[in-house]
């Protein structure tokens, strides 16, 4: 996937509208409530704000279903960060954008540019994945010195994403997202690529990847290896990859996703509990007749579906 910056965001403002979650009845015992964070880009790629409820139709198997809460604002987030520190991220011929030290800054970078209110996690992993801290807010987390520095050479991807998944049950806001930074290889895990895909199907969790390659992978069967696992994650879960190739494309995809977080929707609807199990879900988008070229064409992102309860 080509690197796209879209720290661009555009504000529909043909009619009133104040984001707002609407006033939704408790679900029917036989319903469950499924809550999408969605994400809306006109035709080149700018995200698009303020777009009101009655323009957004989701398909849940084709099926309409009525939206039951509709929010688009800036609220706060419990966003976990996970850094590869393992050999296959040290040997690059480009070092510049390699070593720990650019990846802790654009650490400290994606931090100021997120709601001040949202909330971090950090891991590290090379072999095994290791805590580097709890949940801490923005402020808390930038006076404090991490070290994401190298330890060991292998690769345990999988698993430090399952554990990263799993410290969610303790977050104390409803948005949730990964941010994940790595070549995508991985050579130590007891988890698997299939059992990651899983877990991410059966969580509201949005996976982000920062996708960092060498010159020599791009290209290559290893590379390409790398990328489309990570494709495969993110966009099951609604997120994206992104693949920056020095510092500068790195602030700009930290950019793009901290100002992908701050201008989504949250969309709810009720489900009816059915005999099967996965549901793909879509968001189709409807502009008014009389809006502006760049409103015309939109595209609404979310993760592929759910599982019924």
């Amino acid at each position: 996937m080509i690197l796209r910056i879209t720290s661009l965001v555009l504000l529909l403002s043909l009619v009133a509208f104040t984001p707002s979650i609407a006033n939704s009845q408790s679900a029917a015992t036989n319903s469950d409530l499924i809550t999408l964070t969605v994400t809306v880009k006109n035709k080149r790629g700018n995200l698009v704000a303020g777009v009101p409820r009655e323009s957004f139709e989701i398909l849940d198997d084709k099926e309409a279903r009525p939206i039951e809460s509709f929010a688009n604002e800036d609220s706060p987030v419990s966003i976990g960060l996970l850094v590869d520190t393992s050999g296959s991220m040290q040997f690059y011929e480009n070092k510049d954008i390699a070593r720990a030290a650019a990846i802790g800054d654009a650490l400290s970078h994606f931090v100021e540019m997120s709601n001040p209110k949202s909330e971090f996690f950090v891991l590290a992993f090379d072999s095994t994945p290791r805590n580097l801290t709890d949940w801490k807010i923005g402020d808390e987390l930038s006076s404090q010195k991490i070290s994401i520095s190298p330890q060991k050479k292998d690769t345990a991807l999988y698993d430090a994403i399952i554990m990263g998944l799993d410290k969610f049950a303790s977050a104390h806001y409803s948005r949730h997202v990964l941010i994940l930074f790595t070549d995508g290889q991985d050579n130590n895990s007891k988890s698997t690529f299939m059992q990651v895909r899983e877990r991410l199907k059966k969580s509201d969790i949005s996976l982000y990847a920062i996708g960092i390659m060498t010159p020599s992978d791009v290209g290559s069967a290893l590379g390409m290896e790398g990328e489309g696992i990570l494709d495969e994650l993110t966009a099951v879960s609604g997120g994206e990859s992104l693949y920056p190739h020095d510092k500068k494309e790195m602030a700009g995809a930290i950019d793009a996703v901290a100002s992908e977080l701050r201008h989504q929707y949250r969309i709810s609807f009720l489900a009816p509990r059915t005999k099967t199990d996965w549901h793909r879900v879509r968001i189709k988008v409807t502009p008014r007749v009389n809006a502006p070229t760049e409103f015309k064409s939109l595209s609404a992102r979310t993760r592929q579906g759910y599982y019924s309860q």
